[in-house]
């Protein structure tokens, strides 16, 4: 069993700061207490324990099946892409995207309501339902709802966002549609109260909706996520991802279809 260190905010060593002694950072916990530390927090949307521990991306993939399983013990959701973008892959150092789990407890439909919560973000995806073999059957509009809140800024690094299940939170899919690519010349389009806020191709993502497909089910295959005969698939941000702000929002994916939701403050 791996040991790890790790700081709670709010504790001693939190509050100690910039004084916390190398001495101090050697005292370790299991990583049965560090995914229950993380899963609490993902659960009550409170910033993440501080993470002292230097972990590979093979390492933090293991922990992050037990995170969501702490998270959501029930069946998941499904299975989501993210850092799909070549300039937010450069920033991280890595050089391919990375993949995390939904909820299956926080799929919402078309026309719902959210509450607002700060620090939660929206992407602009694709949601595909897959068969177990990886091969897709249908296709829908989708948003993704992310809060990503670690509690020091050297913390946010590629290996502690897999941790962390990739800020995962809410998801909303919109009517799912019969699979009939190619959708190369999809836009989508994001407004809140009326004015434009985001506007990409879906081919912004990882390629398109044929590609990201592909490509996150060879990778879920590598890092142990199950794939059955109805697995939900979140290909990637297409365009911008803006905060969630309060308002009335509507998504149109052109021939795929429209959604809309409501934050409320």
């Amino acid at each position: 069993m791996m040991s790890i260190a790790i700081r709670k905010p709010g504790s001693l060593l939190f509050l100690l700061g910039s004084a916390y002694s190398s001495a101090a950072r050697d005292s370790t916990v299991d990583t049965e207490a560090l995914t229950a530390g993380i899963a609490e927090a993902i659960g009550e949307r409170t910033p993440l324990p501080f993470i002292e521990a230097a972990l590979t991306l093979d390492e933090a993939y293991q922990l992050q099946h037990q995170v969501t399983k702490r998270r959501c013990p029930e069946d998941g959701g499904g299975i989501k892409a993210g850092v799909t973008s070549q300039s937010a892959q450069k920033h991280f150092g890595i050089d391919r995207a990375l993949i995390g789990s939904l909820y299956g407890d926080s799929r919402l439909g078309d026309r719902c309501r959210l509450p607002f919560v700060e620090g939660r973000m929206l992407e602009c995806e694709l949601a595909v339902l897959v068969d177990s073999d990886g091969n897709p059957k249908q296709i829908a509009p989708a948003i993704e709802i992310v809060l990503v809140q670690f509690s020091r800024p050297d913390d946010m690094t590629a290996e502690n966002l897999v941790l962390s299940n990739l800020g995962a939170d809410s998801y909303i899919v919109g009517e799912l549609q019969p699979w009939s690519p190619p959708y190369d010349e999809v836009t989508a389009e994001l407004m809140l109260n009326g004015e434009m806020i985001n506007r990409a191709p879906v081919t912004d993502s990882l390629g398109g909706p044929e590609k990201s497909t592909a490509w996150i089910c060879r990778e879920a295959q590598a890092r142990g996520f199950a794939i059955n005969s109805d697995t939900l698939l979140m290909t990637g941000a297409c365009g911008r991802v803006v905060p969630a702000e309060v308002g009335h929002y509507s998504a149109d994916f052109g021939p795929l279809g429209k959604l809309s939701f409501e934050i409320s403050g």
